[in-house]
């Protein structure tokens, strides 16, 4: 637990680029806890003292100071600073958890943040020809690429072995095998 009686006011950094590291779910008992699904369970940013923005359509964003967290079920219970029960939290449901970009920890030189890749072209693995872009994921068991093909129509390709030949090994590039095979609309 962080001492949060001498810790520093709560700001916001300076900046347009957030990036969604989780998700508030349901309030948790009548404490002031709320369950969030964090996409990355296992990132040392996740600790005591993290100032994460919580944010949803038609609401300010509010900073928010996690001084606890702990494993339940699928998801983690996190207690907030400044929220003493559970009808504090109430307003903060299905808010998404937001981090500075400058804040996410270094990657190493074969990794790359998903929100890098937003905008990124789509080249077809035979050809080499740019077939699309991504504009998107979708979460479900495993991660899908959801591109916009430049021909008209989306495709959602799962991101695996298979079908995702080089996901960002060159800058603002993506490869995709059979590209025609995951055409959706």
């Amino acid at each position: 637990m962080v001492d949060s009686s001498n810790s520093r006011p709560l700001a916001l950094p300076d900046t347009d680029r957030w990036v969604e590291i989780g998700r508030i779910g349901r309030p948790h008992g009548i404490k002031g806890q709320l369950h969030v699904q964090l996409h990355n369970p296992n990132s040392p940013l996740w600790r005591p003292g993290l100032v994460v923005r919580a944010w949803k359509a038609g609401a300010p964003a509010q900073p928010l100071r996690v001084l606890d967290l702990r494993h339940s079920g699928a998801d983690y219970v996190v207690t907030f600073e400044g929220l003493p029960d559970r009808s504090a939290t109430e307003p903060l449901i299905h808010c998404l958890l937001q981090v500075a970009e400058d804040d996410l920890p270094a990657r190493q030189d074969d990794e790359i943040y998903l929100h890098e890749l937003l905008g990124a072209a789509v080249h077809d693995a035979e050809t080499d020809v740019q077939v699309g872009t991504i504009k998107g994921f979708i979460e479900t068991n495993q991660l899908v690429l959801d591109i916009a093909l430049l021909a008209g129509g989306s495709a959602l390709v799962p991101a695996q072995s298979d079908a995702v030949v080089a996901l960002g090994r060159e800058r603002g590039k993506v490869v995709v095998a059979h590209i025609e095979d995951w055409r959706s609309t």
